[in-house]
């Protein structure tokens, strides 16, 4: 109910009554529900902006955060989420194209290839109503969703960390009522911002490339590519031929000269709380989309730790300990 009840006050830009529904007891089913309506206003809003800073991998993000501690979950990080969504308007008219080809038919019959061609071609009007069809055709699956992420994939300097969160946020609560949504979050960013040609896979896999990272590279995008190649999809052989491509173009600068820190804030990991880092990000003089940007980076530290040695650990402290003050 409290899901349902916030989606409401999202839709009438109701901000208190957003405030009054995450700051009851939420627990179990109406915390689920309450992260899972954020979601899908954050894949419903119009944005044009730097795509780190999309509202999906900030709300994902903080879903993240409050899962560390989903028994106590954070008032002020979903606070925070309702002001940051707040900045956006939501687009209203994503069931239009659908209405259209339901009342005049389907038609041709159309194929996954037509659509990547439209799409490869920078036809987007075409590739729109083909899309809109073979998500009909697929009896409204998750499939042409897969499509796009693989397209998306061909321009993953771009598009990688906002497909990490869009793959992960479809995950939390996976409804088939909610695919269209999701494919048009998608379809609006890649025609936006274009496609790259289809590449050949490469010899390259994040662990050959993840101690150079952490050292001295961009971790948000490695942690997003990483992420997304150790993921089981249906299309994760042609997501591993994009990324294995990408990953072979980043450039590495050898050693670091950035300062190694003992007392860096990752040393102790077993009483480290990112959910409390998280909570003082938000609380300091800064703009929200630094904040925003803050956060998005201490997720991305947030998994890269679960997976590093001692030493790409003490790395990975001392570059980002300024998240800690």
């Amino acid at each position: 109910m409290a899901g349902h009840n916030l989606r409401s006050a999202l839709i009438d830009k109701d901000k208190q009554a957003c405030y009054d529904i995450v700051s009851s007891k939420l627990v179990g089913q109406s915390l689920i529900g309450v992260i899972h309506e954020m979601i899908l206003a954050s894949i419903s809003v119009i944005y044009d902006g730097k795509l780190m800073l999309h509202p999906i991998c900030v709300i994902n993000s903080i879903k993240n955060f409050i899962g560390d501690n989903r028994h106590d979950p954070s008032i002020s990080l979903m606070r925070f989420a309702i002001d940051y969504l707040f900045e956006f308007d939501l687009r209203n008219n994503d069931s239009s194209t659908l209405d259209d080809i339901v009342k005049n038919g389907l038609g041709d019959t159309v194929f996954v290839g037509d659509l990547e061609d439209a799409c490869q071609n920078s036809d987007w009007e075409k590739a729109e109503a083909i899309m809109s069809k073979t998500f009909l055709a697929s009896d409204r699956s998750r499939a042409t969703l897969d499509t796009l992420i693989e397209l998306a994939l061909q321009n993953a300097p771009t598009h990688a960390i906002f497909v990490y969160h869009i793959l992960r946020s479809y995950q939390f609560q996976e409804s088939k009522n909610e695919n269209w949504a999701f494919i048009k979050c998608v379809f609006e960013q890649i025609s936006s911002n274009g496609l790259d040609n289809a590449h050949a896979s490469v010899e390259t896999s994040p662990n050959d490339i993840r101690e150079n990272i952490i050292q001295n590279g961009d971790v948000v995008y490695f942690s997003a590519i990483d992420n997304i190649w150790n993921g089981e999809y249906v299309r994760s052989r042609g997501y591993k031929r994009e990324l294995s491509y990408w990953l072979s173009k980043i450039t590495l600068k050898g050693s670091s000269k950035i300062e190694l820190l003992d007392g860096h804030f990752l040393k102790d990991q077993e009483n480290l709380s990112f959910t409390m880092m998280a909570q003082e990000i938000i609380n300091k003089e800064k703009t929200q989309q630094e904040k925003a940007q803050d956060l998005v980076i201490l997720e991305a530290v947030r998994s890269l730790s679960k997976i590093t040695n001692k030493q790409e650990i003490l790395y990975l402290g001392s570059r980002y300990n300024h998240l800690a003050l």
